[in-house]
């Protein structure tokens, strides 16, 4: 009989237990910090060669997904014990299959080498274990379908006849292209999160850490409190403001949201819409200048152009998916009576414009704008205006309201606590991209190798009968279908393979073929049935999944159509003169109102059905780019306006 487990031994053995989870969520943090400062140092003095710095960045990626996992575990021992001893022996091998590509790099490089089954066998399992750390922090269908194509190209010609039948390949063909040279895991995918993403990451998590969301959040307060709908605006303002620096839909949802749901909450707005507006407000972080996440980086790379030009040209549709979300908030607000802001709550100008608050804010963005339009790379930008965070919060953070009279060593130690938290939330964060992309790029490699690609884009083509509106609705459903349970820089990457050529093929600038897929992408956050943004909003709101995701596209309606519109109007892209993009941007944002009040119902008292129709038919008249069209639209557009003020109703109506 086994001897019974005395109270002093259970809670020894429970102490021993937590001093190990301290120790190790400790080392753990060290590592996601060396990480991101290994890259902080390659983006001010340059980058190792490419299979060093791609297995580096893979690696630490990999391996630290397991360990995550391993931290998360319980330490009470029993199976969970025997997990967590998995998960690091799969960190470890991780780490392995990485260093091993570096240290053969010169021999992988020789294109007379001779694989071994030792090489064959690091392939394979990087391959897998791409696939298990992708599937534990993406969730499945990502690393389905890598796996899915993987098998199609290796077993594909033996089981497969006809077009769709891929070439032959062998063990050494397969090894060389997914691990050990630079097309596969450590491809192109590999590099701009090595050379670019880490950096930007690294950027917002410091901004955060250092106090931008307080900033934002009091900033759009002061602009949109005291307005219809006050704190659902503030919602969406600072989730705009916050987007800026994150580029991340869930994570801009968990950060705002957790401040913007329980005061809309307190203030008497049902749940189900609290979710909804935070959720939509939150998933346009990627298409919000100056700093648009990974997908925007990705995007460069594909085009061959400068960041820029890409972020110039998503400066319109942001503008646009924003005034949708505000009107559509502004239209149920004034519909339903909910209320602004109480006064009391509104914080003042100096509450976020204070030396301590704005500087170190403003000034490093102000940076990033400044270095990327004087023709510096991404990656030094992004670590010059690090340098000034550091730096500006150094020098004011003495003279705030809050540390004043701390004394000059208690205010850079509170910096230094700040810095290092943030490099670790970076870390953490960079874990997701790492897998992700590596495993984004077996399928991309796969589609490209085998030409499924260009078949792919050639059905879409023939589909649609050479007619651009048809392939358009296909690209859209294709991108958001792509981005069901994976990160919108996955679902761009998988559409811009597929769809974005037969987009180009069709006409469309290549800018603008991309731009519409991404923007598509960025939706598939918020269109059910699998929808990240609006589950995380959900679990916050306290709210059923389905009614938030319903308020959410009833909200988001018009923002379904914008990409359609910047088809049709170049302008709202910044392409033509400045004459052509105010033109543009105007009717847009007047046809972006008609839709917004068509899918409402509301504009001065409840529309009839016939009402609805009416301004949805302006809008598609404003739709077509051409002068007649403009005009009749337009002249539509504000006869309905001025009915509605003259016959409209005053009182407030009730609303399920």
């Amino acid at each position: 009989m086994r001897p019974a487990v005395s109270g002093g031994n259970m809670k020894h053995s429970l102490t021993e237990a937590s001093r190990w989870e301290r120790r190790g969520a400790q080392a753990l943090g060290a590592l996601f910090a060396a990480f991101v400062a290994l890259h902080f140092y390659n983006a001010l003095f340059g980058q190792f060669e490419p299979l060093v710095q791609r297995p580096i960045f893979i690696g630490f990626g990999l391996g630290g997904a397991f360990f995550l996992y391993a931290a998360r575990a319980s330490r009470t021992g029993g199976r969970n014990g025997l997990e967590r001893a998995i998960d690091i022996t799969l960190g470890l091998l991780a780490f392995g299959v990485c260093l091993y590509v570096i240290l053969n790099r010169d021999r992988f490089s020789d294109i007379m080498v001779q694989y071994g089954p030792l090489d064959k066998a690091a392939g394979l399992l990087a391959v897998l274990l791409t696939l298990e750390a992708a599937r534990r922090v993406i969730g499945w269908f990502l690393p389905l379908l890598a796996l899915i194509t993987v098998l199609y190209y290796y077993f594909g010609y033996d089981l497969i006849d006809g077009g769709w039948r891929p070439p032959r390949v062998s063990a050494r063909t397969a090894v060389e292209t997914f691990y050990s040279s630079t097309t596969g895991i450590f491809g192109y995918l590999a590099d701009v999160g090595a050379r670019v993403i880490t950096i930007y990451v690294l950027l917002g998590a410091l901004l955060l850490s250092t106090g931008a969301t307080d900033v934002f959040m009091k900033m759009a307060t002061w602009i949109a409190g005291r307005t219809f709908g006050g704190p659902a605006k503030v919602c969406a303002l600072s989730s705009a403001m916050f987007g800026t620096v994150t580029g991340s839909a869930v994570a801009n949802v968990m950060a705002t949201g957790s401040i913007t749901i329980p005061t809309m909450k307190r203030l008497r707005y049902p749940p189900a819409f609290a979710g909804a507006v935070e959720a939509v407000a939150s998933s346009a972080g990627q298409l919000t200048p100056p700093v648009m996440g990974a997908g925007a980086f990705i995007m460069a790379e594909f085009l061959n152009i400068p960041y820029t030009q890409i972020a110039v040209a998503a400066v319109g549709p942001a503008f646009l998916y924003y005034l949708a979300i505000w009107l559509g908030v502004d239209l149920y607000a004034r519909r339903t009576g909910l209320q602004p802001t109480p006064k009391n709550e509104m914080p003042k100008p100096a509450d976020f414009l204070a030396p301590d608050k704005a500087i170190p804010l403003f000034l490093p963005i102000a940076t990033v704008v400044y270095f990327l339009f004087q023709g510096y790379t991404p990656s030094f930008a992004g670590a010059a205006s690090i340098i000034v965070l550091i730096l500006a919060c150094a020098a004011v953070r003495p003279f705030g309201r809050a540390t004043r009279g701390q004394g000059l060593k208690a205010c850079w130690t509170g910096l230094a606590r700040d810095v290092y938290e943030g490099m670790v939330e970076a870390g953490r964060a960079l874990v997701m991209i790492a897998a992700l992309l590596a495993c984004a790029a077996i399928v991309v490699k796969v589609l490209t190798a085998t030409g499924a690609g260009v078949k792919i884009s050639n059905l879409l083509f023939s589909v649609s009968d050479q007619g651009l509106i048809v392939a358009l609705l296909l690209a859209a459903v294709l991108s958001i279908v792509l981005g069901m349970d994976v990160p919108t820089t996955a679902s761009y990457v998988l559409a811009a393979a597929v769809a974005a050529p037969s987009l180009v093929r069709l006409g469309l600038p290549e800018l603008t073929a991309h731009l519409f897929v991404f923007y598509y992408a960025i939706l598939s956050a918020i269109t059910p049935p699998v929808c990240a943004s609006v589950y995380a909003a959900a679990a916050l709101a306290g709210a059923n999944f389905w009614k938030v995701a319903g308020r959410a596209l009833s909200l988001a309606g018009a923002v379904y159509v914008v990409p359609f519109l910047f088809v049709f109007r170049p302008g709202i892209l910044a392409q033509g003169g400045t004459g052509q993009v105010i033109l543009d941007v105007g009717v847009a944002s007047a046809a972006v109102f008609a839709v917004s009040v068509g899918f409402s119902g509301y504009l001065r008292g409840t529309l009839s059905f016939i009402g609805r129709g009416l301004f949805l038919a302006a809008a598609a008249l404003l739709f077509y780019a051409a002068p007649m069209a403009d005009i009749i639209g337009g002249l539509a557009l504000t006869g309905l306006i001025a009915w509605r003020f003259l016959r409209g109703e005053r009182r407030t109506l009730s609303s399920g």
